[in-house]
């Protein structure tokens, strides 16, 4: 699993955040929004967009409805009208977690990482035991080279919530930037412990054994990458493996 932005998924837990954790009355009522969410679900985005905007023109001082709007611009790639309509719905509520939770994998999604890193610093300072929060800031500080404080991000949701095994996988990730290989492997056995059949894991622990020297680890590792059927592995072998 690596850290960039699967946009599918990353509309998808958007939207779901945004209909189930913060519509108050006048929004869920409202059969404008409603008709725009349901556009939405058929991806009929520029159809959406409209009917957003007649909420909006009705109800000016409601975030619900800039931050809905936000999702229909960014589907329609308008990356400065997504970004407008978010800071808008901030701007009307300042304690607005999925606002800033938005706005963050935005930044994501247009590669400005210390502007992701902020937003989910907000987040965190609204909900501090928000393990998702954590790692999205994790995942986002590897992006912007600041892999110490990822991992200690990781290691802060693995304290909330010890199941949440892709800490581990993205702690060693962190770790390996840091060419700490050593530190990256315990997190990959860990991690691999808990799911064996991760060809990824396979492949990242067996860099690390091979940068730390160990080159028959590192080729029994590649080679269970590839017969979990990871592609890149197959190179690894031929170039390093008799």
């Amino acid at each position: 699993m690596n850290t960039k932005v699967t946009y599918k998924i990353f509309f998808c837990t958007l939207y779901f955040v945004l209909n189930t954790l913060y519509l108050p009355a006048i929004a869920q009522n409202s059969k404008l929004l409603k008709d725009g969410n349901k556009l939405m679900k058929k991806h009929n985005f520029k159809a959406a967009l409209k009917e957003y905007d007649k909420v909006a023109a009705k109800y000016p001082d409601y975030p619900e409805t800039y931050a809905h709007r936000a999702l229909a611009k960014f589907r329609l790639d308008d990356q400065q009208g997504a970004l407008d309509d978010i800071n808008k719905a901030i701007s009307l509520d300042s304690n607005f977690y999925t606002a800033y939770s938005i706005r963050a994998q935005f930044n994501v999604a247009f590669k400005y990482f210390k502007e992701a890193v902020a937003d989910y610093s907000r987040c965190i300072e609204l909900q501090p035991l928000n393990e998702m929060a954590l790692y999205q800031r994790g995942l986002a500080r590897i992006e912007a080279d600041q892999n110490e404080a990822a991992v200690k991000d990781f290691e802060a949701a693995l304290k909330i919530k010890p199941e949440f095994t892709e800490c581990l996988y993205q702690k060693g990730i962190a770790r390996m930037r840091m060419k700490n290989y050593s530190a990256a492997i315990r997190d990959f056995n860990e991690y691999l412990k808990i799911k064996p059949q991760m060809p990824m894991a396979y492949l990242k622990r067996g860099i690390c054994y091979d940068k730390t020297g160990q080159n028959y680890k590192a080729c029994k590792d590649w080679l269970r990458a590839s017969m979990r059927g990871l592609a890149e592995a197959d190179g690894l072998m031929k170039m390093k493996c008799k």
